[in-house]
């Protein structure tokens, strides 16, 4: 039976309570150590145990007083128990944690242990240490720790906390648990998940910003500082077993191919093992799976119709388990299981969003009332609480015509079924868990959402997503009539589309708050639903707990738990402390004061300042999804004047829902806490202000000069879409050597993406065949006029833009030994994304294809030999080209923006 939690925080609180109190001990240095013969445990490096610890120190309580009070006398007596029980060493002079075995855990990796043993001339005058060759234990006690993030998901969704998304295992964790109403997180999806897993401001780990690009400052370079090592490596390094499983999102897109570097994967931050897609999201159907240090293979597609990605999540995390269950089941473990959902494109199967027919047929107004009015019934929003009203970017729902209403509904219901899948699957893990005989000994920390819902699909949502990363905007009439030629409205969710519902319905699931994701100003950006689950050691189980929290504490607070110090040295580097606070306080106290009492809040200009129950909100005057060159013009950096923003103030124990804005009547308390902003911007690198829209304002990467890319054999595939040679907005040539053989070939020569966007060079009846599709809206194809010559053929497809212009038309020209032999015309060509998450592949076409008419023959792998392919990128004149590579840049960065 492992420690309590009231053990485990007494314990980790005792060395900081006995600090205070050792100036009055007679023996305040550190005692002598013991023989080192003494300190082997099982032939491993020796562990604490907190079990020692005496019964009536709880957590929230002064050291050994049940009630937290007591004398002078007593506190001094309690002072010195501790230190006997639990050994809790705080070395003053150095601040060096050691657990009561002399083990150091707060400078990693542990130190070897000299030799015990004595080693004479032969073995006849020599004594064995079989914990030379021991193995690194964790605490004693520690349990195994479950974190799961739901991925672009609001307060207002979840029936946990009142929304109509199915949530029964959320639901189950709570009841038996605690729920939270108060946690929040950054506003978006990167800059959360560093900020979780390292315990620091996001910006002052360098994701002011989301991770696929690195930009030119501190605070925005998507690279975590050597001095901040996140929490799983600490764990990792105690002995824990570790691993990942879903979205990662904080690899820059440089670096996601085979030759690295791989600090920047999960394994550099402390993952034994990767099972996920390393980008901003992923198909359900066709997803490009990364294992460990490489890619791992396309699952799904025309080949696998039976497979869903949220399913395969739960099958390898319980693989996983029982694997290294089976090898030692003494080992504690770490899982963050981070799931793709609810991030676009939302695919889910027909069992689940059927359960949702005709849910959503009055629309978001009456969401929001309905979810409000049940949020009050459970409790999770206080009976005082204002719903906050519709702003004027969203429609009135009665202001919709029928067809319309028609479409919003079902992206709203396919939205839905895709949520409760997800809590499915976290629940098929819990009850591996439960059968196992573990989920006792395993902390839960299950959070709803990385940010608010997402609002990037515009007003109108779209059948196909990349239409908004293109910055292509389409009319309702234009989506359905898209949607119609996809297979009809029935087809929403499924393999042809990769949706993304209405900004208005991301709104309605964020109740009762404003904004939603990206709005770091306002809590329907920043503020998530959470719920804590560890049986015997929550106090009140089914209780709410609505301290202030924030996604830096969570760190923290598994170290605290499993009795690890928060490391001072990590690989030789001294760390920057974490900036969290440990919220294991709240398990056996909800009415404990807070304790994470300020905290700033900053994304793309969107700020706001906490500080004792007071927030002052800055949002920027944009709309979240509009990046467009007039709007933008407004901020550039000799135009935009900060101090001329304005600042709404709310004090929220009073203000739930931020429905009251106090900034007129508290005006020295806007100037206090912008005065404060700014002081927390210089000390976390927030500042320049702006900084993660800086390639619209002219700040982009060195332009590269290297025009030629060679890929030898057919070997590559599921290349990732950051590394591949830029063909987009220039023009191109792809060159292919192959062969042959005398009675024909078929199959893909080289393609990238799917039908709803990408490229596809093929063999098919001996001909030469191009497809090119825009986005799903228009596909173009071009055939050679003749057949293929058997033997040794140089094929080669040249595109030639018309002008140097982003989304240029131009002509694709075929060629078969240097002769012409087919083209035609592309009136529009891509100019910032073709996919989210698919890839490039030589001599076949993974995943979801290009062209349905070799659908059935997927992945229609080339059966001659692929010797090598080239590109050759052709770029305009150096001015053309340094206008083309700011304006890609920043359009790129615009849609990951968006995203």
């Amino acid at each position: 039976m492992r420690a309590t939690v009231h053990q485990l925080v007494a314990v980790r609180r005792a060395a900081t309570e006995v600090t205070a109190l050792l100036p009055h001990l007679d023996r305040h240095r550190r005692p002598r150590p013991e023989p080192r013969s003494q300190l082997r445990l099982d032939g491993v490096l020796p562990v604490g145990s907190v079990r020692r610890c005496p019964k009536r120190v709880r957590a929230g309580s002064s050291a050994g007083h049940e009630d937290g009070a007591g004398s002078a006398q007593d506190d001094y007596g309690d002072a010195r128990r501790i230190v006997g029980a639990a050994s809790a060493l705080l070395y003053i002079e150095g601040l060096e944690m050691a657990d009561q075995h002399g083990v150091d855990r707060s400078r990693l990796p542990l130190r070897d242990p000299p030799f015990a043993g004595r080693r004479g001339r032969t073995l006849a005058d020599s004594t064995p240490d079989w914990g030379a060759a021991g193995d690194v234990r964790p605490p004693e006690g520690a349990p195994n720790i479950l974190l799961v993030l739901i991925d672009d998901a609001g307060f207002g969704q979840p029936s946990t906390f009142g929304g109509p998304v199915q949530t029964p295992n959320l639901t189950r964790m709570a009841d038996a648990g605690l729920r939270y109403n108060a946690m929040h997180m950054t506003a978006l999806c990167s800059p959360t998940r560093a900020a979780l897993l390292t315990g620091r401001n996001h910006h002052r780990v360098g994701f002011g910003s989301t991770g696929e690009f690195s930009g030119p400052f501190p605070g925005y370079t998507s690279v975590v500082p050597k001095d901040c090592a996140p929490f799983p490596k600490a764990l990792q390094m105690n002995g824990y077993s570790t691993a990942a499983f879903g979205k990662w999102h904080m690899t820059p897109n440089h670096v996601q191919g085979p030759s690295g570097p791989f600090d920047r994967w999960p394994s550099g931050w402390g993952f034994d093992y990767f099972w996920g897609f390393l980008g901003g999201e992923s198909g359900q159907y066709d997803p490009m799976i990364y294992e460990n240090n490489s890619v791992d293979q396309v699952y799904g597609g025309p080949a696998d119709r039976s497979f869903y990605l949220p399913d395969a999540m739960a099958d390898k995390t319980i693989e996983w388990l029982h694997g290294i269950t089976a090898h030692n089941d003494t080992k504690p473990w770490f899982v963050y299981f981070s799931t793709g959902c609810a991030h676009a494109p939302h695919q889910v199967t027909e069992e689940w969003h059927a359960k949702y027919r005709g849910k959503f047929d009055a629309g978001w107004d009456v969401y929001r009332e309905e979810t409000f009015a049940r949020q009050k019934a459970l409790g999770v929003v206080p009976e005082d609480a204002v719903l906050t009203e519709r702003d004027e970017a969203f429609p009135a729902w009665d202001s919709l015509s029928a067809e319309e209403r028609t479409l919003y509904a079902r992206q709203m219901e396919v939205y839905a079924g895709y949520q409760e899948n997800a809590d499915h699957n976290v629940g098929r893990v819990l009850d591996e868990l439960e059968r196992m005989g573990q989920l006792d000994d395993t902390l839960v920390l299950y959070i709803w959402g990385d940010n608010g819902a997402s609002m990037e699909g515009t007003l109108t949502g779209s059948f196909n997503e990349l239409t908004m990363f293109n910055g292509i905007p389409l009319t309702p009439e234009q989506q359905l009539a898209l949607v119609n030629a996809s297979g009809g409205i029935d087809a929403w969710g499924g393999p042809t589309t990769a949706p993304h519902c209405s900004a208005a319905w991301a709104w309605a699931g964020n109740a009762p708050f404003q904004w939603g994701k990206q709005v770091a100003s306002h809590l329907g950006g920043t503020r998530n639903p959470m719920v804590v689950h560890w049986p015997g050691n929550i106090a009140a189980q089914g209780g709410l707990r609505t301290q202030f929290t924030h996604v830096i504490d969570i760190g923290p607070t598994i170290l605290e738990v499993a009795g690890i110090p928060q490391p001072t040295s990590v690989d030789g580097i001294d760390q920057f402390p974490m900036q969290g606070t440990s919220l294991a306080y709240t398990f056996a106290d909800g009415t404990a004061p807070e304790r994470h009492t300020q905290q700033y809040f900053e994304i793309f200009g969107n700020r706001a300042m906490y500080k004792d129950g007071w927030w002052a909100a800055s949002k920027l005057p944009r709309i979240p999804w509009d990046l467009t060159p007039p709007t933008l013009r407004r901020f550039a950096p000799d135009v935009l004047d900060p101090d001329a923003l304005t600042w709404e103030l709310y004090y929220l124990p009073d203000d739930f829902s931020q429905a009251n804005d106090l900034a007129t009547r508290h005006p020295d308390k806007v100037a206090e806490l912008n005065a404060l902003w700014w002081q927390e911007a210089e000390a976390n690198y927030v500042t320049p202000l702006l900084a993660g829209l800086s390639a619209f304002f002219g700040i982009v990467p060195p332009l590269s000069e290297k025009t030629r890319w060679t890929f030898w054999g057919n070997d590559v595939q599921n290349f990732p879409q950051g590394i591949m040679p830029p063909t987009l907005n220039r023009s191109y040539t792809i060159t292919a050597d192959v062969e042959i053989p005398e009675d024909g070939a078929e199959g893909v020569i080289v393609a990238a993406f799917d039908h709803l966007g990408g490229y596809s060079l093929f063999v098919m009846d001996g001909k030469l065949h191009h497809t090119y599709s825009f986005i799903g809206i228009e596909t173009y194809r071009h055939e050679s006029t003749t057949t293929l010559p058997t033997g040794n053929v140089r094929v080669r497809l040249e595109f030639e833009a018309d002008t140097p212009v982003m989304a240029p038309a131009g002509t694709v020209t075929l060629f078969a030994n240097d002769r012409q032999i087919g083209g035609g015309r592309m009136d529009h060509t891509v100019p910032a994304f073709f996919s989210g998450y698919a890839g490039l592949d030589i001599g076949r076409d993974n995943g979801e294809v290009v062209d349905g008419r070799y659908e059935k023959l997927a992945p229609f792998a080339f059966t001659g030999t692929i010797h090598k392919v080239t590109y050759d990128i052709r770029p305009p004149g150096q001015p053309h080209n340094d206008a083309l590579h700011q304006a890609q840049y920043a359009e790129s960065q615009a849609r990951h923006v968006e995203a």
